[in-house]
């Protein structure tokens, strides 16, 4: 059993190593593109400051989701400066971004997986700080994947708390990064063993919410489609248990830039990325079990 159990937990290594590698290039990817796009900003391209905005809060969701302070604050101020007229010091700090994002790169190829590899197997809970991925991903990207067998050290250490209607906890999250989207699944169903819905986008979280009730809803505060207030907005309008359901707010945007938390109805919790899976875990079966206190 302990030889078993430690083969499970090298396979769940591997799996958070190669996912967070996969993350760690793409940021060099997002930062030559808005790099680009101030180019063609300084050049009298107007529509380049929407794709800043748009890509310059992507590069720092996935930066917090890992803890890259340097590129969180770097994007964050890129996308500041690019909503100037004019906007001052852009080309430097554009620079300066891609700069930090290839020693982010160039640390991440050096990395070596577990050794010795694994075959592929059920997954399994070891000592989880750093987020790290299979080799093998599920066959759709966008699938949720079945709760893996884990051993009963991991299985206990699952928060024990039951859904409103029985069974596994019903956690619908959200988030735009396809990265940090495989992240939670990885979290919430393997680590939690949680009823995980994951969904890309605000509109798509909401025509779940109005097919079937959740205990509890994570999302990201800017999402394409919708800014976090939008979403908790139109989450509440649509009545019944959407009305009062717990949701957690899971971004790297700054304390002061989510004041409008205290402005809406219902439990709204805010959680700053970057997230340990573990404690995640638990963070959100304590919102879960704080709500059904007060109600």
């Amino acid at each position: 059993m302990a030889a078993e159990d430690d083969e499970r937990r090298r396979a769940f290594e591997a799996r958070f190593l190669e996912l967070k590698q996969r993350m760690e290039q793409g940021l060099l990817t997002r930062a030559h593109t808005l790099r680009d796009a101030v180019q063609r900003l300084l050049a009298g391209d107007e529509s380049a400051r929407k794709v800043l905005k748009v890509e310059g809060h992507k590069l720092r969701g996935i930066a917090g989701s890992y803890g890259y302070s340097q590129l969180t604050e770097l994007a964050a101020e890129l996308e500041q400066r690019a909503s100037l007229s004019p906007p001052p010091l852009l080309g430097q700090l554009a620079t300066k971004l891609a700069d930090a994002a290839e020693e982010v790169g160039k640390r991440s190829a050096s990395a070596q997986p577990p050794s010795p590899q694994p075959t592929a197997g059920p997954s399994s809970v070891g000592a989880v700080g750093t987020p790290r991925v299979s080799a093998a991903p599920p066959s759709r990207p966008d699938s949720v994947p079945r709760t893996a067998a884990m051993s009963a050290k991991a299985l206990a250490a699952r928060p024990q708390i039951q859904g409103a209607e029985g069974g596994p906890l019903r956690v619908l999250a959200m988030d735009d990064d396809p990265t940090t989207l495989k992240l939670l699944r990885l979290t919430l169903v393997d680590i939690g063993g949680f009823d995980a819905t994951i969904v890309t986008a605000g509109k798509n979280a909401l025509d779940e919410m109005r097919l079937r009730n959740f205990d509890v809803v994570i999302s990201d505060a800017m999402m394409p489609d919708m800014n976090g207030k939008e979403f908790c907005s139109a989450a509440r309008q649509l009545g019944g248990f959407a009305a009062n359901v717990p949701i957690i707010i899971l971004s790297a945007a700054t304390q002061d830039e989510l004041r409008w938390q205290n402005e809406l109805a219902g439990p709204v919790s805010w959680l700053r990325k970057p997230f340990v899976p573990t404690a995640l875990v638990k963070d959100v079966a304590k919102i879960v079990e704080a709500h059904r206190k007060r109600a």
